[in-house]
């Protein structure tokens, strides 16, 4: 399949295709949208349409049931017409499915719980998941298990893709969505409970990281880049074991089984396989080249980085 023409693409469109390429996705054709009829979902929604344009989509409403709220309730009964409207009026054959609890939620573990039990009730194994998490949710979502106490798993199970769940917006700021929202004239609701500090995650939010901003100019912002560096080493530390060609006699990588790994994990076996050789002085310049070599489809393939010559064949990666 060839990429999408991305005529008149925002920075936000060309983002997300390059993100949906490297996570190996760039083939798939059947995908959940999980739209909220927020901010962040309407945003998914507008880009996904834009960036996929052939593809069959499924989108997919969760009505939380009934609330003592007045407001929250209008914000619950109105999404579904919105986001029905947005889908009949895209132009597309875009599937519209909507469920709604019987009882009322209370917690947000209760509200999670009833969201993926229908998600997955409709999902096909073809299908990929799509939510709308961004920068802003990875960085509130790590401080929340590190609060309640997590491992090192902890702070790397927010990915951008899971083999599951694809999360084409992690890369981008709160900030940047609501400026496309507002350029593209985008609909969407605001939810009021996101304004009850009662929860945890708002609490974060409003309180605790709004103080540390005005003690400290900028340390939230600062604060979530060391945490996802240290989340980022973590990853690049875990065990990640290489499968090598059995039948070669020098220290070979299985073709096969490097073809079928996404992008980013692509780049991590490359960077394994250097230091096997013993070659530490690479960049990730030299990965993302290699990698590029690497997605030829011929056969049998040499080129020569870093002072090897790389000699490929059908079942393996050789350096020589």
């Amino acid at each position: 399949m060839s990429a999408p023409s991305p005529t008149a693409w925002d920075n936000l469109n060309h983002q997300v295709w390059k993100n949906i390429k490297e996570c190996g996705l760039e083939q798939k054709d059947s995908f959940v949208l999980c739209i909220s009829g927020g901010l962040d979902s309407m945003v998914l929604l507008d880009v996904f349409l834009k960036v996929k344009p052939t593809s069959r989509i499924k989108v997919v409403h969760y009505h939380h049931g009934i609330s003592a709220h007045t407001e929250l309730q209008k914000f619950r009964d109105s999404n579904v017409q919105l986001i029905r409207e947005i889908c009949m009026n895209s132009g597309r054959n875009v599937e519209f499915l909507t469920a709604k609890s019987s009882e009322e939620l209370r917690s947000e573990e209760q509200f999670r719980n009833a969201r993926w039990n229908f998600i997955r009730s409709i999902k096909q194994e073809s299908d990929v998941v799509v939510t709308a998490h961004h920068l802003d949710d990875r960085f509130e979502t790590i401080l929340l298990k590190m609060i309640r106490g997590t491992s090192s798993e902890g702070l790397t199970s927010f990915k951008m893709w899971n083999g599951e769940i694809l999360r084409p917006l992690l890369d981008q700021a709160k900030s940047e969505l609501m400026l496309y929202a507002k350029k593209h004239n985008l609909d969407w609701n605001e939810d009021p409970s996101n304004s009850d500090d009662s929860y945890l995650r708002n609490w974060l939010r409003q309180v605790w990281l709004a103080k540390l901003d005005e003690k400290v100019n900028g340390g939230s912002q600062n604060f979530a880049k060391s945490l996802f560096k240290i989340a980022d080493l973590v990853l690049e530390t875990q065990t990640f074991e290489l499968i090598m060609e059995p039948n070669s006699e020098s220290l070979a990588l299985s073709r096969q089984w490097y073809v079928s790994l996404s992008k980013q994990d692509q780049l991590r076996a490359l960077a394994l396989f250097l230091k096997k050789h013993h070659i530490l002085s690479f960049t990730t310049g030299h990965l993302e080249e290699i990698g590029k070599r690497l997605d030829k489809n011929q056969k049998d393939i040499t080129f020569e980085i870093l002072g090897r010559k790389w000699v490929i064949n059908a079942s393996q990666i050789m350096l020589q």
